[in-house]
C-alpha cells in the first residue's frame, strides 16, 4: 500500500511538472522591434489590409497647388506619395487616417505630419466599394534616399501597408 502511494506521488509529480514545461514560454528578447503585421508590394501593385484597398500609387514632387505648396531648400526637399483607395470592406466606412513613413534602406523612418495626409484627420462615409484619392507629403534631408513607404492604420485589427521603392519610382529632382 506504502508502495502505491509513493508510485502515485511520484506520477503526480511528475505530471504535474510537464505540464508545467509545456505552459512555459520562452522569454523573448529584449530590444525587438515589435513589427507590425503587414502586406508587402511595390508600387504598381494592388495592395488590401483587410479594409483599404490600395493601387495607382506614385513617389514624386508636390504639385505647386494651394494644398502642395512646398519648395525644396538647401535643407529639406519635399515628395508626394499619391494613390486611389478604396474601402474593402461590406460596411460605410469612417477611418482615422493612417500613419504614414517614409522609410530609407538602413530603416531611418521619416514620419509624415498628421496635416500632411490628405484628407486631413479622416475619410468618412465612404461606401463599400467606394474610393478617394489619397495624398501624402513628407519633407526629408535632400540626400534622403526612401526605400519604401509605410502606412499604418489606426485600427490595428488591419495590417501595415509596405511599400518597396524600386530606383526607378524616385523622382529625378
Amino acid at each position: 500500500m506504502f508502495r502505491q502511494v509513493v508510485t502515485l506521488v511520484t506520477l503526480g509529480t511528475l505530471f504535474t511538472l510537464a505540464a508545467g514545461a509545456q505552459a512555459a514560454q520562452p522569454t523573448p528578447e529584449p530590444g525587438g522591434a515589435n513589427q507590425a503585421a503587414g502586406v508587402a508590394g511595390s508600387l504598381r501593385a494592388t495592395l488590401f489590409n483587410g479594409q483599404t484597398r490600395v493601387r495607382k500609387m506614385t513617389l514624386g514632387k508636390p504639385d505647386g497647388s494651394q494644398n502642395e505648396s512646398y519648395a525644396d531648400t538647401a535643407d529639406a526637399k519635399w515628395l508626394a506619395f499619391r494613390a486611389l483607395m478604396s474601402n474593402g470592406t461590406s460596411q460605410v466606412l469612417t477611418m482615422t487616417q493612417f500613419s504614414a513613413s517614409l522609410v530609407d534602406a538602413d530603416g531611418i523612418a521619416v514620419a509624415a505630419q498628421p496635416d500632411k495626409v490628405r484628407p486631413i484627420g479622416a475619410v468618412t462615409g465612404i461606401p463599400p466599394g467606394g474610393a478617394w484619392k489619397e495624398t501624402i507629403l513628407f519633407e526629408v534631408a535632400p540626400d534622403f534616399k526612401p526605400a519604401k513607404i509605410v502606412l499604418v492604420p489606426s485600427d490595428r485589427r488591419y495590417k501595415a501597408l509596405r511599400i518597396t521603392l524600386a530606383p526607378a519610382d524616385l523622382p529625378t529632382s
